[in-house]
């Protein structure tokens, strides 16, 4: 009985790594399919979690070393993209809609779910130690039957069934039939024609369409999300350093004070302001401390890697962000909105939306006519001497309670008009997203100039303070605020630099000008000969 269990479990698994084969191969060519007409082309996808797996085991290694392992942006987006925790679940989603659509598109091939082979036997006892079958005996039943839905409306069948009964247990009472049977079923009204009779398969292969431009967006708001945090936690490694280098200014400061306080030049209480300015910088880097081990939690549990490891992104992107400067645009706002307007994917499904509703308000009003079918039929017993059988029926209903129909004819009219101002709701957005995105990126690139002429100010007003409070021409609280705006006027720089980075990735999002390669990474070629670099996504 065990050898038995152990191939039984053996061939279910076999089946079942075939099935998966089977599934896999018709989902991934729904998805190429579906690619090719929502974007002009494939790309790579899987749903195969071992690039991640790998990854995962490459980093545990890596940071086993005592100093942490350093990621660049390129680094993280392609972990992100092969191990993020929603990013394989919204891959899944895409699979999951591919494999559904295979469901709608059997019903328009060969459908062969009607095939079937079942057996039955009858076992009966009189009591006694003597049992018997019973006159029914064993009996079997084979069915084969294929189907197909034709563009006509048509639907045709073909069945053939082999019946046995009590062949085995009681041959002279057993019977067997071979029956072939052909069926056809032609709309002539209410039916005919493609508009109606592949409406479902076509509603769904657009569907899919659908979520391949969505699952495009999806990606691309992934990346530029991703990029974000990674940003926002150099910021915060940048906020630390800022942050220690102000308290070891403020340690100067005070030491410098005490030491003018004991020499009788400045009065005391200005040596205390410095030491509660100490004190502040202090309480300013624990927190600082704890922000970015924060921010490293954070990024590390988004790119689903363990929190403890040691992986951190590298400070030299912002250093190379900050050499890079501000990244210029190679087109005005009216060509933005000119282009957001023609290649939005979102805008181009909403579009598509609207025609599917116009073609459902017309199925509606085709579903008032009377349903007139002609049905042809013909069927060969091969144990019977007598020829074919055949039929040819026409079938008439007018129906007399069109409530349903009426409702579901208001209800198309409504949801084309719903439809409809969503579109345009949806063009509205897009361009106040664009115009939005258009003033952040000028205001961002104000902030950015101002604050570095900040720093350089701040630097300047430190030197000269110091040299004042020398010579008893300054006060300490002077020193102090000069520090306290050196601090600002960094970390205000940096977070300039960094909202008109993403500003301008999201820009490039709004307008369908974001391309990324397979690990997420984007790329953007330098002029200089403009102000600034000119940036070509």
């Amino acid at each position: 009985m065990l050898f038995v269990l152990m191939c039984l479990s053996t061939s279910c698994q076999r089946i079942g790594d075939y099935a998966e084969k089977r599934a896999d191969r018709a989902a991934y060519g729904n998805i190429r399919g579906a690619q090719r007409s929502a974007l002009g082309e494939t790309e790579a996808f899987t749903i195969d979690d071992a690039e991640g797996r790998r990854i995962r085991e490459m980093l545990e290694q890596e940071a086993r070393a005592e100093q942490a392992t350093m990621l660049s942006l390129s680094d993280t987006l392609a972990i992100a993209m092969a191990n993020s925790r929603s990013y394989q679940s919204r891959k899944e989603s895409l699979f999951i809609e591919a494999l559904s659509l295979t469901q709608t598109q059997k019903d328009f091939n060969w459908d062969t779910s009607a095939s079937s082979l079942d057996a039955s036997a009858s076992y009966t006892s009189d009591g006694t130690t003597t049992e018997t079958f019973g006159d029914n005996g064993l009996d079997g039943n084979l069915t084969l039957a294929v189907s197909r839905t034709l563009a006509s409306g048509a639907r045709v069948s073909l069945n053939y069934t082999e019946s046995i009964v009590n062949f085995f247990t009681n041959p002279d009472s057993s019977s067997q039939s071979s029956i072939l049977s052909f069926n056809i079923v032609q709309p002539l009204l209410n039916g005919f024609g493609p508009l109606v009779s592949m409406e479902p398969l076509r509603q769904a292969e657009r569907d899919m369409i659908y979520e391949v431009r969505d699952f495009k967006r999806y990606q691309q708001d992934f990346v530029i999300d991703i990029t974000s945090q990674y940003y926002s936690t150099l910021r915060s490694r940048d906020q630390l350093n800022n942050a220690r280098k102000n308290y070891e200014n403020a340690i100067g400061s005070r030491e410098q004070t005490e030491a003018y306080a004991k020499a009788g030049r400045i009065a005391d209480f200005e040596a205390a302001q410095a030491l509660q300015s100490e004190l502040n910088a202090a309480d300013n880097w624990a927190i600082a401390i704890a922000n970015y081990q924060s921010a490293l939690d954070d990024f590390r549990f988004t790119l689903a890697l363990p929190i403890d490891l040691t992986i951190e992104p590298d400070p030299g992107e912002l250093d190379a962000l900050a050499e890079r400067g501000l990244v210029g645009l190679d087109i005005t706002l009216d060509e933005a909105v000119d282009s957001a307007s023609s290649n939005r994917l979102d805008l181009i499904t909403r579009r598509q939306q609207v025609e599917d509703q116009e073609r459902n308000l017309e199925i509606t009003q085709r579903d008032f006519l009377p349903n007139l079918d002609v049905e042809y039929n013909i069927s060969k017993d091969f144990e019977d001497s007598s020829g074919a059988q055949q039929t040819l029926d026409v079938g008439l209903d007018i129906p007399f309670d069109w409530t349903e129909k009426r409702n579901a004819f208001r209800f198309a009219q409504i949801s084309l008009e719903r439809e409809k101002r969503e579109l345009e709701a949806d063009e509205g957005n897009v361009l106040r997203e664009v115009r939005d995105l258009w003033r952040k990126l000028e205001r961002n690139r104000s902030v950015y100039k101002n604050r570095l002429l900040s720093v350089s100010l701040a630097e300047r007003r430190m030197e000269n303070t110091n040299l004042l409070l020398k010579q008893g021409k300054a006060l300490t609280r002077d020193l102090l605020d000069a520090q306290d705006d050196l601090l600002s006027s960094r970390n205000e720089a940096t977070i300039a630099l960094i909202d008109y980075t993403i500003n301008r990735l999201s820009f490039w999002n709004a307008i369908e000008r974001f391309n990324i390669d397979p690990k997420g990474m984007w790329y953007e070629q330098m002029d200089s000969d403009t102000e600034g670099p000119v940036a070509t996504p």
